[in-house]
Parts: structure tokens; sequence; C-alpha cells
């Protein structure tokens, strides 16, 4: 398992879009074998994150999150944007 961790960002800073929360460092959590997770803004609490093998997936995934502010993260922290059908590094 491999868990990348967003660091606690300045409390009273950002917006709610921040992926950071202003209270604890945030993990998330890769089992083996998944690449992307589509997290959630800290704004919405909980868990906040999903978890997906493949790149279709994770589009899916952050199309049935469309109402949400989120972005799609790999495994080393990087961010991807869906361009048609396929992730391209943001």
């Amino acid at each position: 398992m491999k868990i990348l961790t967003i660091k606690q960002k300045m409390s009273g800073t950002g917006s709610i879009h921040d992926l950071a929360s202003g209270f604890e460092d945030r993990e998330i959590k890769f089992p083996n074998g998944f690449k992307f997770a589509v997290v959630k803004a800290n704004y919405y609490g909980g868990r906040g994150y999903t978890t997906h093998r493949t790149e279709g997936a994770a589009i899916a995934e952050s199309k049935r999150m469309s109402e949400y502010s989120h972005e799609i993260l790999d495994v080393h922290g990087d961010a991807w944007r869906i361009n048609g059908d396929v992730l391209e590094r943001d």
C-alpha cells in the first residue's frame, strides 16, 4: 500500500476548494495496484476520496463527482485533468 500525504495548510488561508486541511495532514491510501485517486476538497469532510486502478475508472468517478470541487491525483501526488477520454498531467 502506498500513502500520499497532502500537507496541512495554514489555518484560515486558501479557499473551500483546497484539498489540504487547515487542521491536519490528509492521507490518501492507495491499495497495491491502484494508480489514481479522485480527491474531494477538504471542505466536504469525511474520507473524501476514492482510489482507482485505471484512467477510465478515475475519469468515470470524476464525472460522477462533477458537482463537487475535486482533483484527480496519482500515487506520486501529480494532478491530472480530463481531455476527452484520457488523462493528461495538469
